[in-house]
């Protein structure tokens, strides 16, 4: 079993109960203890469970609010590494894709090869300058209201710019999903504009590492009929 997958077995099991020991953890779930272990401080870092004296509390989700984009790129970067490379294997040659504003988004652009001629729009000045020293050449970004704190482009100009894009893959930004599969983002600016992606997309992912599950932000946007997480 895969680590995310072992780990959201925890959290599902420990959801409605109250403390619950670390023997009957293994037991019920058939983790080894030197694995549980490590999964359960994992957890703890993440602030998704609370390790108290004789075993373990389910933590609610908290919510999660916008960092900046220069701390966001140091966090989870092996995790993010990983998320880039499963998401560049939607990529087919001659594609036209939307690569959106964060961390994830970024890594993306750093690791996608020029060889795949693509036409690329993003709303990310650090996506830009990304693929443009792996030589892409078709790379539109859209015009609007910069954001200092993300690095993204937002508002009006960039929505009314989007209507006249039509995307093979769309690759979204996400900052929580929570137990029913409701995805959220920091605010309606940056929500509309992967709003009006999805609509535009023949296919959306959303971007998301261990750290955004079973957490809430401030403004849902889409649900996991919509888009596929990676």
């Amino acid at each position: 079993m895969i680590k995310k997958q072992r780990q959201n077995n925890i959290l599902n099991y420990l959801k409605g109960k109250k403390i619950v020991s670390i023997e009957t953890l293994s037991n019920e779930l058939l983790i080894p203890l030197t694995t549980l272990r490590r999964d359960l401080q994992d957890l703890e870092t993440e602030e998704k469970i609370i390790k108290l004296h004789g075993g373990v509390e389910y933590k609610e989700p908290s919510f999660i609010y916008e960092d900046f984009f220069e701390k966001k790129i140091k966090d989870n970067v092996k995790e993010k590494e990983e998320i880039a490379k499963k998401a560049i294997k939607f990529i087919n040659k001659n594609d036209s894709i939307f690569i959106d504003s964060g961390s994830n988004g970024y890594f993306i652009a750093k690791n996608l090869k020029a060889e795949l001629n693509l036409q690329i729009v993003t709303n990310s000045i650090y996506n830009v300058l990304e693929l443009i020293k792996k030589g892409h050449q078709n790379v539109y970004l859209l015009g609007g209201k910069f954001t200092n704190v993300t690095g993204a482009i937002l508002g009006f100009e960039a929505i009314e710019a989007l209507k006249n894009y039509n995307f093979d893959k769309a690759f979204l930004g996400i900052n929580a999903v929570d137990e029913e599969g409701n995805i959220y983002t920091t605010s309606p600016e940056h929500a509309q504009i992967k709003v009006e992606v999805i609509k535009n997309s023949r296919e959306s992912f959303g971007l998301a590492d261990s750290s955004k599950f079973y957490r809430k932000s401030f403004y849902k946007f889409a649900d996991k009929e919509l888009i596929k997480i990676i």
